[in-house]
C-alpha cells in the first residue's frame, strides 16, 4: 500500500544570525516540519511541532530562554491539530504517533492527540527523564509526561535498509512504514522512512539542519558548531551525517529530508 503523505508546517522560529543556519541576512529561519500519514490503521503524526499549550503558554512550557532566544511565531493555525481539521479530519483520528526525539520543538503537540499511541525509542525517552543543563533547555516533561499510551522500542538493529538498519519489533505497517536509528542528536534519535510510489520519503529529523548538509562539497563551519552544541554525542552526530551524505550520493530514489529546513518544507508545500 502506498500511504498518502501530508506536510505540516508545525511552527517558526526567528533566531538571530542566520549564517549559524548557513542562510543569508541577520535572522535565520527555521520550521517544525511534521508529516500526516493516512494509513489502513488511522492517521499517523510524525513529529508534532509546537502544540497548541504552548502557544497559549510559551515560557511555562518552553521556558523563558528559549521562548525568547528562538524567536516563536505565534499562530495557531500552526499547529498539528489545526491543520489536521483544516485537512477534514479529526484529531481522534490520530492513532499513532512516532517522534524523532522528545525535544520541546518536536513533542509539544503530544499534549493535543492525548489517545494517540507514541512509538519511541526507550534510550530517547528514558534521556528526557535525567536531569542535567542540556537536558532542562530540551526537554519539557510537562509536554508529555501525562501521556497514557506508549510503546517503546529497543534500538537493536534489525534487517538492512540501505546503508541503515530499522528498529526492531516495529510492524505495524508491514514494513512500508520504518523507524531507523540516526543517533548523536539525542541518545535515541530516529528517522522515518515512509515507502512511497517510486522510492522512498525519508525524514531524518535533526540528525541535520540544512539540505545543504547532504552536500560534502558544500562547508558549513558555523552551523557543524551549532549541530556540536546540540549534539548528546557528537561522534555519533558526525557518523549519521556521513552515513545520510552516503545515502544522498548513492540512492538517488530516496527523498530525504530533516525537520527544520524551511527549503524542504516549501517544496512540498507549493507542490501540494
Amino acid at each position: 500500500m502506498i500511504y498518502n503523505v501530508h506536510h505540516l508546517h508545525c511552527g517558526t522560529m526567528c533566531p538571530v544570525c542566520a549564517p549559524l543556519y548557513g542562510q543569508k541576512g541577520f535572522y535565520g529561519k527555521m520550521v517544525c516540519h511534521c508529516l500526516l500519514i493516512e494509513t489502513d490503521k488511522g492517521l499517523v503524526l510524525v513529529d508534532t511541532g509546537f502544540g497548541m499549550q504552548d502557544y497559549l503558554h510559551p515560557q511555562a512550557r518552553l521556558g523563558k530562554l528559549f521562548s525568547k532566544v528562538s524567536a516563536i511565531q505565534s499562530d495557531f493555525n500552526l499547529t498539528a491539530i489545526s491543520q489536521i481539521q483544516k485537512l477534514g479530519f479529526k484529531p481522534s483520528d490520530v492513532k499513532h504517533i512516532l517522534v524523532s526525539h522528545l525535544d520541546l520543538d518536536h513533542a509539544g503537540g503530544i499534549s493535543d492527540f492525548p489517545q494517540a499511541t507514541i512509538h519511541i525509542l526507550s534510550s530517547e525517552y528514558n534521556a528526557a527523564q535525567k536531569i542535567s543543563v542540556m537536558n532542562k533547555l530540551r526537554y519539557r516533561p510537562q509536554q508529555f509526561k501525562n501521556h497514557r499510551y506508549w510503546n517503546f522500542l529497543e534500538p537493536r538493529n534489525g534487517e538492512a535498509w540501505f546503508n541503515f538498519h530499522k528498529v526492531q519489533g516495529f510492524n505495524i505497517f508491514n514494513d512500508e512504514i520504518l523507524l531507523i536509528p540516526l543517533l548523536g542528536h539525542t541518545a535515541g534519535h530516529c528517522g522515518i522512512a515512509i515507502k512511497q510510489q517510486t522510492g522512498w520519503l525519508f525524514f531524518c529529523g535533526d540528525a541535520y539542519y540544512s539540505h545543504l548538509e547532504l552536500d560534502r562539497k558544500n562547508k558549513l563551519p558555523l552551523l557543524d558548531k551549532l549541530e556540536f552544541a546540540f549534539a548528546e554525542n557528537n561522534s555519533l552526530r558526525l557518523k549519521t551525517l556521513s552515513e545520510i551524505q552516503n545515502l544522498a550520493q548513492t540512492e538517488p530514489q530516496i527523498d530525504i529530508i530533516c525537520a527544520h529546513d524551511p527549503t524542504d518544507l516549501e517544496r512540498y508545500i507549493q507542490n501540494a
